[in-house]
């Protein structure tokens, strides 16, 4: 397993922080969304159901005012007492309402009647009333007697069947028998028959009571109007399809057999919201359906899931945005919790990285030097710059110290190579002195002290903040003048050095030991022996050059190489190399201009094409060293 590692604890924080604010935002959210879903579905779900049980209820009140309607024509008396007479003629005198008076006058009163009863409640088109033998007597928008073959309609059998108790068929009008049904095939109309009968329970007859199917689904298709996506369903307690009304236009389709066979088969509870899917279109359709109890009728409320469930749809697009939002103001304020967080951190880790070490040797007060200008308000960056502070403190005294030791060293071994020479030059003088003595050389042994007390009065008076350049090229002057009187004519010497370069201040004894070089190993070809000393000033760069020439045998190509590597690998040095005091060499030569000009320090040694060797020094007209 690959273990991810964040860069810097920002990211780390970063990382951790929007990782636990969103997963508890998305939690949070998760839940809200399917409680308030779950709200929505089931708020749908019973609306839907109160919604299919007000059709029920409607439809059950259109079909209790025809069952009330025929019961008031079975149980009037007035009905029993003239539909008695109306019965009565023998068998083979037939009445009509032109021949017969009696007939005639039972037949309208019979109407009359049943005009009544429907006025006064308006709840039918028609009522029509069957004896035994097919004869019919109609009220309502057909009033009159009609002969029938009563064994043909539809609801016969299941009527006599019942014995009074009502059957409910949906017509065709232009089935009914009667003259206003006969032009109008396409008009449905339901119909309520039960068995008519006496005072003594005989079977009379059927009592039918006809209303207009527009008239009773009126409700149904007002709602329906009203809302596209909605769809009712009628089916009787036999599974017939009554609602909606079939005609030419509208035929039984897929969906109404599916819907009949969704019911049929109980594959659903009433009551309960289901997800079924139309075959017309695949759309997806939510389905409740309702049993009455007064009819056996199932209304069936279906509508188009999307249009039922559009404010749950638009909630999870709200829910959409406003969670992208939080996330974005989750992740924003996990970046400025990092950031402020690790900002005392990166503020400490600037003032280091700033901090140089001439921050820390100029002496300045190490709780300002550290100290954060804004710190923050968390306790803990607080106590871990106050310790960081102290520490640092400790830090720049130990560093002051340990800088006032380096420098005590470096000056003890400057003074040590400056005194290093008084024994090995008294030596060599003194020698000098006593041949002059000898061949009788008053004049020159009284020069030649005057230059060796001058030169003992000069390195005898160690100046560690350097000397001016003149005392040093004083110095170098009576140097050759020791050497001339001893080589005579066979050593020329000649200095070139602008005045203006006699005032800078350069470390003490720095010139004199090239002299000294030239002395050893310049002196070993045929005399004379030729020196050169010049100066060099550069106002512009600030810079100062003194130059050494002599024409003798030059160096040793390889001596030559090690000197230039050695003076190279300087560069890449993290601290300067001890002094050698055992010697006044070249390399402590450029120690000495490294420790006293920094990366001013200029140091080039060659064999010049003429012969002899060319040594130049220098540095910044500005002390570095301190």
């Amino acid at each position: 397993m690959v273990k991810y590692r964040f860069r810097t604890l920002q990211q780390s924080l970063f990382a951790y922080y929007s990782a636990v604010f969103i997963v508890f935002s998305l939690i949070v959210a998760s839940l809200l969304y399917v409680f308030l879903a779950n709200d929505i579905r089931s708020r749908s779900a019973e609306q839907q159901k109160q919604l299919g049980n007000s059709m029920v209820g409607n439809l059950d009140q259109e079909i209790v005012k025809m069952n009330n309607f025929s019961m008031n024509i079975v149980y009037s008396n007035l009905v029993k007492e003239h539909f008695s007479h109306y019965l009565s003629p023998a068998e083979d005198n037939e009445q009509t309402l032109t021949s017969d008076p009696a007939f005639y006058k039972d037949t309208t009163t019979l109407i009359d009647v049943i005009l009544a009863i429907i006025s006064s409640s308006n709840t039918a088109k028609q009522a029509n009333i069957y004896d035994v033998n097919g004869k019919m007597l109609g009220a309502g928008a057909f009033n009159g007697q009609l002969s029938v073959d009563l064994t043909q309609r539809p609801w016969y059998e299941e009527t006599w069947a019942r014995n009074g108790w009502r059957v409910i068929s949906l017509l065709d009008g232009g089935a009914l028998p009667m003259p206003t049904g006969q032009g109008e095939s396409d008009k449905p109309y339901l119909s309520l028959t039960r068995v008519y009968k006496d005072g003594n329970y005989v079977s009379q007859g059927v009592v039918e009571i006809l209303q207009d199917a527009g008239t009773v689904f009126q409700h149904l298709n007002d709602v329906q109007a009203g809302n596209e996506d909605l769809s009712f369903y009628v089916l009787n307690e036999r599974n017939e399809l009554l609602y909606p009304l079939l005609s030419n236009e509208n035929p039984l389709n897929a969906l109404h057999s599916d819907v009949v066979n969704l019911i049929r088969n109980d594959r659903y509870p009433p009551g309960t919201m289901q997800e079924v899917v139309d075959p017309k279109g695949n759309s997806k359709q939510m389905m409740t359906y309702t049993t009455s109890q007064e009819t056996g009728w199932t209304v069936i409320v279906m509508q188009s899931k999307q249009s039922l469930f559009a404010n749950l749809n638009r909630m999870a697009f709200l829910f959409m945005g406003a969670t992208l939002a939080t996330l974005i103001l989750i992740l924003l304020l996990s970046y400025l919790i990092s950031k402020r967080v690790t900002l005392p951190l990166h503020r400490l880790q600037r003032i280091i990285q700033k901090t140089g070490v001439h921050d820390l040797s100029t002496g300045q007060d190490s709780g300002q030097l550290f100290k954060l200008e804004y710190p923050g308000s968390i306790r803990e960056m607080d106590e871990l710059n106050d310790t960081f502070i102290q520490l640092n403190q400790q830090l720049v005294q130990s560093f002051q110290d340990m800088l006032a030791i380096k420098s005590q060293e470096t000056d003890a071994r400057l003074l040590a190579l400056q005194s290093q020479m008084n024994p090995h030059f008294l030596y060599n003088n003194i020698t000098n002195i006593s041949i002059m003595a000898e061949e009788g050389m008053n004049e020159q042994i009284v020069a030649f002290c005057g230059h060796i007390a001058s030169m003992l009065r000069y390195i005898s008076a160690p100046n560690k903040s350097g000397v001016p350049l003149e005392r040093e090229i004083d110095y170098c002057e009576r140097y050759l003048e020791c050497m001339k009187i001893r080589f005579e004519d066979d050593l020329l010497y000649e200095f070139h050095v602008p005045d203006s370069m006699k005032n800078l201040q350069v470390p003490m004894l720095l010139i004199q030991p090239l002299l000294e070089n030239v002395m050893k190993y310049g002196l070993r070809d045929t005399p004379p022996w030729k020196l050169r000393i010049i100066g060099e000033l550069d106002t512009l760069q600030e810079t100062w050059l003194m130059t050494v020439e002599d024409n003798g045998p030059g160096m040793e190509p390889e001596a030559l190489k090690l000197i230039q590597q050695y003076i190279q690998q300087s560069q890449e040095w993290e601290r300067m190399p001890e002094l050698e005091i055992n010697g006044m060499g070249l390399k402590n030569i450029w120690i000495r201009l490294k420790l006293w000009y920094g990366s001013a320090a200029h140091m080039h040694i060659s064999n010049k094409p003429s012969g002899g060797v060319s040594i130049t020094i220098g540095g910044s007209i500005r002390k570095e060293h301190s």
